[in-house]
């Protein structure tokens, strides 16, 4: 009994002698979606038909001042007007050019 016991005791100093870090959860996720806007700098006008070619054939421009570089392209067959963020390089509005 005496034997139990001081096992017992052993058992529980031993584990409350341990140092058990909490547990944690950190997370750091970094997506890198965009081409530009990242560095105070907008993208020029051929990284945005390069972007845009990525998804469309034929790709052509527009117009490559303000906020939004506007391209046509073509896809499937069928002819689109797609309108860039210049900010960002993100395509922001496709529409069918019939």
């Amino acid at each position: 009994m005496i034997r139990k016991t001081f096992l017992a005791v052993a058992a529980v100093l031993s584990i409350s002698a341990a140092d058990i870090a909490p547990a944690r959860a950190d997370v750091d996720i970094d997506i890198n979606l965009g081409y530009g806007g990242f560095y105070g700098t907008r993208i020029s006008c051929r990284t945005g038909a390069r972007i845009v070619a990525h998804r469309f054939r034929d790709v052509r421009v527009v117009e490559c001042a303000g906020s939004y570089f506007e391209y046509r392209g073509r896809r499937n067959g069928k002819r689109y007007w797609i309108k860039v963020s210049s900010n960002s390089g993100r395509i922001v509005a496709v529409r069918r050019v019939f």
